[in-house]
């Protein structure tokens, strides 16, 4: 069955299909776009607000004015208990504050606001108020508008009313309306006809007062005329403003970002030298600096993975080469074929079978399929008889290898995989141990501290009497393909890839590792460790 892989475009890939790749807009078309979209809607919202609505919330605001006005007025006259004292002073204020013709008249309808009540503020000299509609006579005196008031009173409502063109004929309350017939609404003129007139009755103590206000509207056709002259030079500028934005930004933002897809390019290819350079932004300076550290980390690991082949095909050319040698020896020179011939060749065998092992074993441990098969052991017992295995190199070679512990000592754990960790950790140290050849094994137990749910551990240390590990390559020790001597040596028993096996094993069971090192001329020398909790040893069942 045939399968379909999608690929991401890329040039190599478009070199070879000859397919053109889509072409996604770059950071300057959208920045130019963003701001167009900016810059329309601003410019929309001030179109609507100065222009189409002016009118409308200018009207709204002077609606606003006049019930803020005749508030205040009714608290000042409510609060002092219909005492009037003052009131003039008040109203005058709110007068020239608000352009608002102001007259508060007693249940008598006779004025009781002393101060400048005549100054009106209606436009034109021919042009006057409601309240200022005829200043030689009293309100007692008007019969329209007395009879106008007592309607006002009977009916218990605020009367407000636009006489502006285009709200002529209509009386309504602030939260209803009330219409009067007419003989009842007062007579306004058509110079009088942009005004707004509000009459409230209400009380304050024993006395009742009406409250008068009368405020012009004032033509805003000549303003909204200035207003579209004005947006138009400022759609303009706006217009003009963004672009030069946009291309601004873009060139600062883009031109980093373009120098770290060059140097990505280069380092795709393998060049691993490559350097990233990118500023002024703080994001694109943490992409610059996260790519130098992945580049630097890239190199090592290539460093690593040749060295690693060379060191395995040194490895495993020369148990080969000693195989067939011994091999042509034998078949060639009479005599040569020997028992003493025949144990080096199994000897080498031997040694190829496990370094291919350990070739698997490490790719398992790195792909994540090594599963564990835990049992409760005696540790201590599984260290004994690792030990065992290196009788013939002690005798031979003359290794002094002791193990230390002052009790048996029982872990959970994969019995093969934990006695692999510690015959590498051994291998290990017999490779790169001192000229006398001491390896020191020691097993401590460590008391569980106050509070610690986890209970006692027990401690493994292998020590060996090398020149120790320099501190610039400590922490890299672990890594794999990682080697501290660059100068490739064969081991004395085992392979060289056993600290990846032993981190990879370790990790698996959860377990704290680490190594202690020292290049002090007199005192030097690895320490490797591991640590593991203890468990109580298991009864034999009967």
């Amino acid at each position: 069955m045939n399968r379909t892989v999608e690929t991401a475009e890329h040039p190599a890939h478009t070199a070879r299909t000859g397919a053109k790749p889509h072409r996604r807009m770059g950071i300057r078309g959208k920045l130019i776009c963003y701001l167009a979209v900016f810059v329309s809607v601003l410019l929309v919202v001030l179109w609507l607000f100065q222009i189409v609505f002016l009118e409308d919330v200018y009207r709204n605001i002077k609606v606003n004015e006049i019930y803020n006005t005749a508030d205040t007025i009714k608290r000042q006259v409510q609060g002092t208990a219909g005492r009037t004292t003052g009131l003039g002073t008040l109203t005058d204020k709110l007068s020239a504050s608000s352009q608002i013709c102001i007259s508060v008249l007693n249940s008598s309808m006779r004025s009781v606001s002393d101060g400048s009540v005549n100054t009106c503020y209606s436009v034109g000299a021919e042009s006057s108020c409601f309240v200022h509609s005829n200043v030689t006579l009293s309100f007692a005196s008007d019969f329209l508008r007395m009879k106008f008031l007592t309607a006002v009173r009977q009916s218990g409502e605020v009367y407000f009313r636009d006489m502006s063109p285009d709200a002529a004929g209509t009386s309504a309350g602030k939260t209803g309306g009330t219409t009067f017939g007419p003989t009842q609404t007062p007579t306004v003129t058509a110079a009088r006809e942009t005004a707004m007139l509000y009459v409230e009755y209400f009380e304050a103590g024993d006395e009742g007062f009406y409250l008068i206000l009368n405020s012009k509207v004032t033509p805003v056709s000549a303003t909204v005329n200035t207003l579209q002259y004005e947006l138009v030079i400022i759609s303009v500028l706006f217009i003009i403003a963004a672009v030069i934005m946009a291309v601004i930004l873009s060139r600062n933002i883009s031109a980093p970002i373009i120098k770290i897809n060059t140097s990505a390019k280069q380092l795709a290819e393998g060049d691993y030298n490559t350097v990233f350079e990118g500023d002024g932004y703080e994001e694109i300076a943490d992409l610059r600096d996260t790519l130098n550290y992945a580049a630097g980390e890239l190199s090592k690991i290539e460093g690593f993975r040749r060295e690693l082949i060379a060191n395995v095909s040194h490895d495993l050319r020369t148990p080969l080469t000693m195989i067939t040698g011994y091999a042509e020896v034998m078949r060639d020179l009479p005599g040569e074929n020997t028992p003493e011939n025949v144990q080096v060749i199994i000897d080498e065998g031997s040694r190829l079978t496990t370094l291919v092992n350990d070739l698997l074993d490490l790719s398992k441990l790195q792909s994540g399929t090594t599963t564990l098969q835990k049992t409760v052991f005696s540790l201590t017992d599984c260290v004994t008889a690792i030990i065992g295995r290196y009788q013939k190199l002690k005798e031979n070679d003359g290794y002094d290898i002791t193990f230390t512990y002052d009790r048996d000592v029982y872990v959970e754990g994969d019995y093969s995989k934990l006695g692999q960790v510690i015959y590498n950790l051994v291998n290990n140290a017999i490779s790169y141990t001192g000229e006398d050849k001491r390896v020191a094994i020691t097993q401590t137990v460590i008391p569980a501290a106050p509070g610690d749910k986890s209970g006692e551990h027990v401690r493994i240390s292998v020590r060996d009497t090398g020149m120790g590990i320099s501190k610039e390559n400590l922490e890299y020790i672990w890594d794999r393909y990682f080697k501290e001597n660059k100068t490739h040596k064969r081991a004395v028993v085992g392979t060289g890839l056993g600290l990846s096996i032993v981190k990879g094993v370790l990790q698996m069971h959860g377990a704290q590792f680490g190594v202690e090192t020292s290049e002090d001329p007199v005192d030097h020398g690895s320490t490797f460790w591991f640590e593991m909790e203890t468990v109580e040893e298991l009864e034999e069942e009967l």
